[in-house]
């Protein structure tokens, strides 16, 4: 096909079908700023909270919300925006078990978690904090100002009525969304994209946050909760805070059959197994081995690294520190 032919073939079929917003040789007839989905026109911001959302400004606002203590919402999860939950209990494509301990549980359904944040510059209004118990965070149902519902990862000072966006002008408060490139060095930060336009990967559970530590032209240096430290793309997008459910790790079970309802099954000691199953198997003491902590197939546990130091690190610049070792050096996340 000769180019002359190619321009007007293509030329006739973007005009012809894609005219309405994706043609470039038509000129548009609707507002520059509006939304695809319910051609909503969009916000144009105007920050006026540029300062860094650090954790002591967080200890701060956490003093002045004592008196709105946060209530979860009792009822039933929006049939739209949620599936029941298939269980696999611990098992891959062709049966086999490939995840211990897992298995039973109560019938859950699975929440469709917006962790793209994708519709930017419209307004949106937290309606209630929702239990998900496909995670350890908190979830919020926000309405936008077309009526849209989604889901989204609560933030710990996210309450009823609260007003946030997703936008690149946005202020820096918690629950909005930003790219890091406009975000200040210090600010605190969670469900951070590891590649632009690709929806937030890190930093998603129950009362962990990152640290923005340093910029530059190309890359954010950012602190994780797992003292970790690697570089981002300025494109990706993170939210403003830390995830709610702070004082998760501090619930009290009760009776074994609450780990039941959660899909947890028993651990079995490897010293209590035969010696085909366990390395730790066999004997006649039946308490104690003199073998180091292993796992089932005799590989070692409990520090040892398993990653080769031969393994580029990428965009790390320091890989995550032990337990033992950030106690004797006191690092902190």
């Amino acid at each position: 096909m000769s180019r002359a032919v190619r321009e007007v073939w293509y030329g006739f079929f973007e005009r012809r079908w894609f005219s309405n917003f994706y043609s470039p040789n038509v000129k548009r007839n609707i507002p520059e700023y509006i939304d695809l989905e319910t051609f909503f026109p969009k916000r144009d911001i105007k920050p006026d909270v540029l300062s860094a959302f650090t954790m002591s400004k967080q200890q701060r606002l956490e003093k002045l919300l004592e008196d709105n203590p946060l209530v979860l919402y009792n009822g039933r999860v929006l049939k739209q925006l949620s599936c029941p939950k298939i269980k696999l209990s611990g098992r891959n494509i062709v049966g086999k078990i490939t995840t211990r301990h897992r298995g039973g549980g109560h019938i859950q359904r699975l929440r469709f978690i917006d962790f793209k944040r994708s519709r930017k510059d419209i307004y949106s209004t937290v309606l209630r904090i929702e239990y998900d118990p496909s995670r350890s965070a908190h979830i919020a149902l926000i309405q936008y100002e077309d009526g849209v519902l989604s889901y989204i990862l609560a933030p710990l000072l996210l309450r009823p009525g609260d007003k946030i966006i997703a936008s690149k002008y946005a202020n820096i408060n918690p629950g909005n969304c930003l790219p890091l490139k406009n975000i200040p060095v210090g600010s605190i930060i969670h469900n951070i994209e590891m590649r632009p336009g690709a929806g937030g990967q890190l930093i998603r559970a129950a009362g962990t946050y990152a640290t923005i530590l340093s910029k530059d032209n190309q890359y954010a240096t950012i602190k994780l909760k797992s003292t970790e430290i690697r570089k981002f793309p300025l494109e990706c997008w993170a939210t403003i805070g830390q995830v709610s459910n702070l004082e998760k790790h501090m619930r009290i079970l009760g009776k074994a059959g609450v780990n039941r309802w959660l899909g947890k099954r028993p651990v079995v000691r490897g010293v209590a197994m035969n010696p085909s199953k366990h390395p730790h198997g066999g004997g006649t003491s039946k308490k104690h081995t003199k073998r180091p902590k292993c796992s089932l197939w005799g590989k070692c546990r409990d520090g040892f690294k398993t990653r080769s130091k031969k393994k580029p690190l990428g965009l790390i610049i320091r890989r995550n520190i032990c337990g033992r070792l950030q106690k004797k050096y006191g690092v902190t996340a």
